[in-house]
C-alpha cells in the first residue's frame, strides 16, 4: 500500500514574518498590514493564536 505524503506542508499554526509570501497570506488572513502583523509577532510570538489576539489589542 502507497501513502502520499505532502512533503514540507507549511505550518498553519504559526506566523513566519521572514517568508514574504507566509507574511502576505497572514496580513489577508488578519485584516491588517504587514507592518501590524511584524509588531504582533514580535509584541506576541509566531503562535497564530497569539498574533491574533495581539492583533485585537
Amino acid at each position: 500500500m502507497n501513502r502520499k505524503i505532502k512533503a514540507n506542508a507549511p505550518d498553519s499554526r504559526t506566523v513566519d514574518i521572514d517568508d514574504a509570501y507566509a507574511l502576505e497570506f497572514w496580513a489577508r488572513e488578519f485584516n491588517v498590514s504587514q507592518d501590524k502583523v511584524k509588531a504582533a509577532v514580535i509584541a506576541a510570538g509566531t503562535a497564530a493564536p497569539d498574533v491574533k489576539r495581539q492583533l485585537k489589542k
